[in-house]
């Protein structure tokens, strides 16, 4: 049994509540991942974290005894709301001598460019240093799932850091989150590295927007499109990604069903599937769910330019996201995720070639 105060033990009742979603979100006890982020811009940053010197950095890298790590999308609104509580959070571990350095904070923007990054810390006056998580490596390593999400990193040096706790949403109870992170600073990495794991799994998987059969007939019809359709089969890729094929006039022709987790908690999770040939050409674009700003679902004319952005690009190559350019106004967090999506097609089209589903008869 784990030795902890009463107020440890209440105030792990506060914070370690997630949702029951079926990837699975990172949750206390585990080892934070090791994945590469951007250093920050800025030296005083770079001085508070005590980063080593180098163009990237590991969560194992960072100083301190307790890392809170706020992953977020600056364009979330509760993510916005976040920062303010945040900013006192940040005051109140400065003005402390028995937390001050040893209690940090780290915001990681998912999905989101440096610019955009900058714009959010002079609006809101973030206290605290954040970085790009652009291409969605870190979200994807710690199992997806909405934001605001707070993640609380006991530090343990020379190995990857543990998770003490997390909270998912606004948190605006910065007292007890202060008084937890000072206690949990303070005790042994053994406290929660050897926790034993739920046996419920806390999973960030998006439920398929049709049923099985509506979704393979809306498939086949679109495969339609571009001609008779001779074979036609849902695969079963190791991976487990939803992918349909079908011979085409002759030719195979595939499409992938995507259902993915908004990155912020109070949108629409986004639904819909892409066609492309062989090659990994895009030859079409169908939403399935697809929401901008107020949960409103997309026009004709907004999927129009998501079409116009995407249709004769090809899955082998880098889907670079350029908010400027390729968002849809008002949907710009959905669209990062198309992109995002589009943006593992050269996996997929290397587990096609060696499934032999890319030459031939359909399996």
């Amino acid at each position: 049994m784990l030795k902890r105060s009463v107020l440890l033990c209440c105030l792990l009742l506060v914070f370690l509540q997630l949702p029951s979603l079926a990837a699975r979100r990172i949750d206390m006890g585990e080892r934070f991942p090791e994945v590469a982020l951007p250093q920050p811009t800025l030296e005083k940053e770079r001085k508070y974290l005590e980063l080593p010197e180098g163009e990237t950095f590991t969560l194992s890298q960072v100083g301190g005894e307790l890392v809170l790590v706020e992953v977020l999308n600056v364009l979330c609104p509760h993510c916005q709301k976040q920062t303010l509580p945040y900013n006192r959070l940040f005051k109140m571990i400065a003005r402390d001598p028995q937390t001050r350095g040893r209690i940090l904070m780290l915001g990681i923007a998912v999905g989101n460019t440096d610019e955009q990054i900058e714009d959010f810390i002079d609006i809101y006056a973030v206290k605290f240093p954040i970085v790009s998580d652009r291409s969605f490596t870190l979200h994807s390593a710690i199992g997806g799932g909405p934001t605001p999400f707070s993640v609380y990193l006991r530090m343990d040096k020379g190995h990857p850091a543990v998770v003490a706790g997390t909270h998912l949403g606004v948190d605006r109870q910065v007292d007890e989150l202060f008084a937890y992170l000072k206690e949990a600073a303070m005790l042994p990495v053994s406290e929660f590295a050897d926790l034993p794991q739920d046996d419920e799994e806390q999973t960030t998987d998006v439920e398929a927007f049709l049923p099985p059969d509506l979704m393979a007939e809306r498939v086949k019809t679109s495969f339609a499109d571009f001609g008779q359709v001779t074979e036609f089969e849902e695969l079963q890729l190791p991976s487990r990604r939803r992918v349909y094929r079908a011979l085409v006039d002759g030719r195979p022709l595939f499409a992938e069903v995507l259902a993915r987790s908004a990155i912020c908690d109070i949108c629409h999770d986004v639904h819909f599937y892409y066609l492309f040939d062989a090659q990994g050409k895009v030859l079409a674009f169908d939403p399935l769910h697809l929401t901008r700003y107020g949960n409103i679902e997309w026009n004709a004319k907004e999927t129009a330019k998501m079409r116009k952005r995407v249709i004769g690009g090809y899955l082998g190559t880098p889907w670079h996201f350029d908010p400027q350019v390729d968002a849809v106004s008002r949907a710009t967090m959905t669209s990062a995720i198309i992109f995002n999506s589009l943006d593992q097609g050269k996996a997929l089209l290397q587990e096609l070639e060696q499934g032999g589903y890319l030459n031939g008869k359909a399996r």
